[in-house]
């Protein structure tokens, strides 16, 4: 599954489970800086989404010299979602960058620094879950400009895409940690 459609596809899942339990809850929103926060307290969980940021709790460094990559708002394009009940909780961080360095520098730098969480997958392609214990497998393509890494679990993982931009790269940054409750 590509980065960013991950990352629409989770803000719309929190988006729509907010939605559900906005009666007798609490809503918080501040403007603060280049984001906004939103706080949504409810008696089956909360939520707690953060946008703009430049470096989400990813448990991976930004790339030395990058730069956030801004979308049409000139808002830079990060946010960290939180979601807490007494059956699971979910926390998805992302932010996309921009450097002005090739796709294979950014490549190695992540290679490295994922290694710290498991065995790296490299991926010129989509990356899907499967099997009992949800490993990611890669589904290549051979056409794609987009390379992927990703280290972990379908449940516990983190995913970096990088592709060509110009003389240079843009790259996303994400993780997914969610943990069911019983």
């Amino acid at each position: 599954m590509n980065v960013f459609h991950e990352q629409r596809l989770t803000l719309a899942l929190a988006l729509a489970l907010g939605s559900l339990l906005l009666t007798a809850c609490d809503v918080e929103v501040k403007e603060q800086g280049n984001g906004k926060n939103v706080d949504v307290r409810t008696a089956f969980g909360d939520i707690s989404v953060r946008t703009g940021e430049d470096g989400p709790e990813t448990g991976l460094p930004v790339y030395p010299g990058a730069q956030p990559l801004r979308d049409e708002d000139e808002e830079p394009a990060g946010a960290d979602v939180k979601i807490g009940t007494s059956f699971f909780g979910l926390h998805v961080a992302g932010a996309k960058f921009e450097s002005s360095d090739a796709p294979q520098a950014i490549v190695d730098f992540y290679k490295d620094k994922m290694s710290a969480y498991g065995t790296v997958i490299q991926c010129k392609g989509d990356v899907d879950f499967e099997g009992e214990s949800k490993q990611p497998v890669c589904k290549e393509e051979s056409t794609s400009s987009e390379i992927q890494l990703v280290t972990g679990t379908e449940d516990s993982h983190r995913l970096v895409t990088v592709k060509p931009r110009g003389g240079g790269s843009e790259f996303a940054v994400v993780s997914i940690q969610f943990d069911e409750r019983s």
